[in-house]
């Protein structure tokens, strides 16, 4: 089985795109597929009432949106 994840990238020229990615997928592997380094950026899920959330990189991904934002340089 798999989970889809929304993800939008803020602060960065990343497109929002959906991943498919498989069971047991952290949030870290999540980075990982998109090239990112886990300590420049806060990640964000919404919960079941539509706020957003900061959830740690070694939590397990779930179906939803995904909120990325780069905290530091790219420069």
């Amino acid at each position: 089985m798999s989970v889809t994840i929304n993800v939008e990238v803020i602060n960065s020229e990343l497109p929002i795109r959906n991943l498919k990615v498989p069971d047991g997928t952290t949030y870290e592997n999540v980075l990982d597929i998109l090239g990112m380094n886990q300590e420049t950026v806060l990640i964000l899920k919404e919960n079941f009432s539509k706020e957003k959330e900061a959830v740690p990189v070694d939590g397990i991904a779930v179906p939803g949106n995904l909120t990325i934002i780069c905290i530091a340089s790219q420069g």
